[in-house]
């Protein structure tokens, strides 16, 4: 089965659009595509304890939080706005750009 084409990049510079971190700007860190999850940066990490049956110890460890890719959206630095993306040819390239601004997402060069 064909996967389907992704909004996002790594390294790009998202807005959780919904859920319990609305409102979080960050950066991509992972793409899992099987999923379809995303894992951002600034998002903090949940404490999970685990506790052996055996000996009773229980430890700590981090979990990130893993986002919906369709629960995120690209962020405009320029405008500081969130938004939709198209896509432009320019010089024989494909090159994404934001719907609301005009601006584009990569740099040119």
């Amino acid at each position: 089965m064909k996967q389907a084409k992704k909004h996002v990049k790594i390294g790009d510079k998202v807005k959780v659009i919904s859920g319990n971190e609305k409102g979080t700007i960050g950066t991509i860190n992972l793409i899992v595509s099987k999923k379809d999850i995303v894992y951002i940066d600034t998002i903090l990490p949940r404490l999970k304890y685990i506790k052996k049956p055996k000996e009773g110890e229980s430890k700590k460890k981090e979990l990130q939080i893993p986002i919906h890719i369709s629960n995120v959206m690209l962020w405009d630095k320029e405008k500081n706005v969130s938004s939709k993306i198209g896509y432009k040819i320019v010089n024989d390239k494909k090159v994404r750009y934001f719907k609301k601004s005009g601006n584009f997402v990569e740099n040119l060069n």
